[in-house]
């Protein structure tokens, strides 16, 4: 695992989402530097993310508190100059750029720290044995891991270290917005 450099609470927490999100394949962050010309000065900017996905789509991000996009708050000045530069970057060189906000990081609580359970737990272990006999039991339908564990006659522990190697490495989804992974956490297959 190498050493990702974060510079915020909220680049942490977007880190955290991409991290455990299967459709990405790689991402870097603090890349790439820019560099432009603004009331004919020289400026820099770096994206605080380049994300790549599994579909071969990038993603060029920027990671800002709300209140820092507020255009009419002269305090904003320098961050609404780097967003339309870097806007302006991916327009020209035809990359998909995107602002992300707490609003978006921080809807769920619930989520966040679910997504982070599951880093942790993929970080520090290995597939777990039951992984393969678990997901035999999960289908379009979803399904509490108390249930699978019921039909497979599976301690819960195992069901609920294979559901978060399975959810991490994108075979199956699991409602992390809902509740804190529990026996009536709900699984199905990742379509």
């Amino acid at each position: 695992m190498r050493e990702v450099v974060l510079y915020s609470d909220l680049e942490f927490d977007n880190w955290v989402f991409v991290e455990s999100d299967s459709n990405v394949e790689t991402y870097c962050e603090q890349y790439p530097e820019i560099s432009y010309v603004y009331d004919g000065v020289l400026h820099t900017s770096v994206f605080d993310m380049w994300i790549k996905n599994h579909d071969g789509s990038k993603i060029y991000r920027e990671v800002k508190y709300e209140a820092e996009l507020n255009e009419n708050d002269p305090r904003n000045e320098r961050t609404i100059r780097q967003i339309k530069a870097q806007r302006a970057y991916c327009i020209e060189n035809n990359f998909t750029y995107e602002v992300v906000t707490e609003k978006m990081l921080r809807r769920s609580h619930q989520e966040l720290e679910n997504r982070l359970k599951i880093i942790s737990f993929i970080k520090n272990n290995q597939k777990p044995k039951a992984a393969d006999h678990v997901l035999s039991h999960i289908n379009n339908k979803r399904r509490s891991l108390q249930t699978i564990s019921e039909l497979t006659s599976t301690p819960y522990a195992l069901i609920h270290d294979s559901c978060l190697w399975l959810y991490y490495h994108g075979a199956i989804q699991i409602n992390l917005d809902e509740t804190i992974i529990c026996k009536q956490s709900e699984v199905w297959l990742h379509e």
